[in-house]
């Protein structure tokens, strides 16, 4: 059974616009070759971190919005730990 997830992806500060979106777009399709159905993202663009992460005082913000089999949420965890343009992620149950 599917459950509701919402996901936020910060991407490193030195990709273009165009690449953190295409950044995004891989998790998108992540999903869907997993069985998980995308529903919404919120683009919220680059801003400005409360703190350094990996040398990085900026990133594009993408909250993602999706059903997602409980059973494959730490194959995406790692799909988003080994993508090295991303630089901070977490998963939540909505």
């Amino acid at each position: 059974m599917l459950k509701k997830y919402e996901s936020m992806i910060i991407v490193l500060p030195s990709l273009t616009e165009e690449n953190a979106k295409a950044e995004n777009a891989k998790v998108h399709s992540f999903l869907k070759e997993n069985g998980g159905e995308f529903l919404n993202t919120d683009e919220w663009g680059k801003k400005r971190l409360a703190y350094e992460i990996q040398d990085s005082r900026e990133g594009y913000f993408f909250v993602n919005y999706f059903t997602f089999d409980p059973a494959n949420v730490s194959k995406l965890d790692r799909f988003l730990k080994l993508n090295e343009n991303i630089i901070r992620h977490n998963i939540l149950t909505k």
